[in-house]
């Protein structure tokens, strides 16, 4: 029951100060333009307004009552006011020509104090004279901006005398290079960002093409139309930003025995193009860079200077490809991009029999299963040591035919020779069956 009270009367307050908030209200105008109010602080109950000049300004408060206004105003301290002459019709009081560096409020009985604090903006211009983009001393990853720039604190002060700043915001635009992962390439990108404060130490992220700065501010100015402008001349950009592919060429044959392996490496040989995209021109040198893991170390299988490389692999092993790609002052360089590339240990396996010209699709050749075969050599025999057919790719068989037509159904003999990725020899000799029905005429 007290807890649906409490609940009742918590809504009941909020629709009071809700109405309040409506009712009870401050309203600037004067001086050259619209009066901007910079901040509404609610904690505090305090509005800072700022004019553009004060002539012929004024504070106007509308109460949810009809009760006597009494207007103060303090300087750093509303426990220490000081009353001010005012005019009130009805439920709607004003004092006219506030003085800017004060904070004013109204007084009226039953009414929660609220505050205005009042700058002359006029009076705290910010100067932008000069951009300089000559001194960075992080040029890779900031682009750092100096320059003759001053400008004044807009102070005021809470009601309980502490003082506070108003932040000026200024814009920076410049141009950079955007990666789009989607179409595989940069694009032209303006930047604008805000700066709170003075531009003269701001850093913004490095750009990626070379290209002017523009810094434009501050906000309240651009409110009043008084916005300052400056422009540098072209920054050379020196930062560096790379994306790597890495797509295998050749794709295992039917008979290459499946494993686990990722997209890239398997089965030697492996055949894979490494191809980078950069910010041209600003990104110069490229350098691939092969190796081979060992147990403790690595090793340097190939350097190649160049955006595009193609390389075979045909050693068994763990291997890693790195990209660097450095600016061409040679102050920056990008390294990010590596991939680890596996190529299997080898296997090879010879079937016993096959059914040419019986099911087509279906056992109609004699293959070799294998994995990394990096040379082969093999040879088929009938029983008088008549050559039937010789290859020399793993990848390929034999059909069950010579000169175009089907040998007899029987045992025949193969040799292959072979090595592997990791050098292991294969010496096998054997026989093969060719199972084939009656009724199977040759070609």
């Amino acid at each position: 029951m007290l807890r649906d009270q409490y609940i009742k009367f918590s809504l009941i307050l909020g629709l009071l100060l809700f109405g309040f908030t409506l009712q009870a209200q401050y309203l600037v105008s004067g001086g050259s333009g619209v009066p901007m109010l910079a901040k509404d602080d609610t904690y505090n109950r305090l509005q800072v307004y700022l004019l553009n000049g004060v002539s012929q300004s004024e504070i106007r408060y509308t109460s949810a009552s009809t009760g006597t206004h009494k207007w103060f105003r303090y300087n750093k301290s509303a426990l220490n006011p000081e009353s001010v002459a005012s005019t009130q019709q009805g439920n709607v009081s004003f004092v006219t020509n506030p003085e800017e560096g004060y904070g004013y409020f109204v007084e009226v009985p039953g009414e929660l104090s609220r505050y205005v604090w009042i700058i002359d903006y006029s009076l705290y211009p910010a100067e932008l004279r000069s951009l300089d983009l000559s001194q960075q001393p992080d040029p890779c990853a900031f682009l750092k901006l100096s320059g003759d720039m001053t400008m004044s604190k807009l102070l005021y002060y809470l009601p309980n005398g502490i003082p506070a700043e108003l932040n000026r915001q200024f814009e920076v635009t410049y141009q950079t290079l955007e990666w789009s992962e989607n179409l595989g390439l940069f694009s032209q990108k303006e930047v604008i960002e805000l700066i709170n404060g003075s531009p003269a130490e701001a850093t913004v992220k490095a750009p990626l093409c070379d290209t002017e700065v523009k810094v434009s501010g501050d906000l309240f100015a651009r409110h009043f139309n008084m916005e300052k402008k400056i422009v540098s001349g072209v920054y050379e950009a020196v930062s560096v930003e790379v994306h790597g592919f890495a797509d295998k060429m050749n794709t295992d044959a039917e008979n290459v025995v499946t494993n686990s392996v990722a997209d890239l490496g398997g089965s030697a040989p492996v055949e894979i193009r490494f191809r980078a995209v950069a910010n041209d021109p600003v990104a110069a040198l490229y350098v691939w860079k092969i190796y081979k893991k060992e147990v403790s170390s690595q090793t340097l299988v190939v350097r190649f200077p160049g955006e595009e490389l193609v390389f075979t692999f045909d050693k068994f092993g763990d291997y890693v490809a790195e990209l660097e790609v450095t600016d061409r002052s040679g102050k920056c360089s990008d390294n990010s991009y590596s991939r680890e590339i596996k190529i299997v240990e080898s296997s090879l396996e010879i079937p016993n029999a096959f059914s040419p010209g019986t099911s087509p699709g279906i056992n109609d050749e004699f293959r070799v299963a294998y994995k990394s075969l990096v040379k082969f050599n093999g040879t088929i025999f009938n029983r008088w040591g008549v050559e039937m057919f010789h290859w020399t790719n793993p990848a390929e068989g034999w059909d069950g035919k010579k000169g175009g037509k089907y040998v007899t159904p029987g045992v025949y003999f193969y040799i292959i020779e072979a090595e592997g990725a990791e050098g292991k020899k294969y010496n096998r000799k054997g026989d093969i069956n060719i199972l084939r029905s009656k009724n199977v005429e040759n070609e």
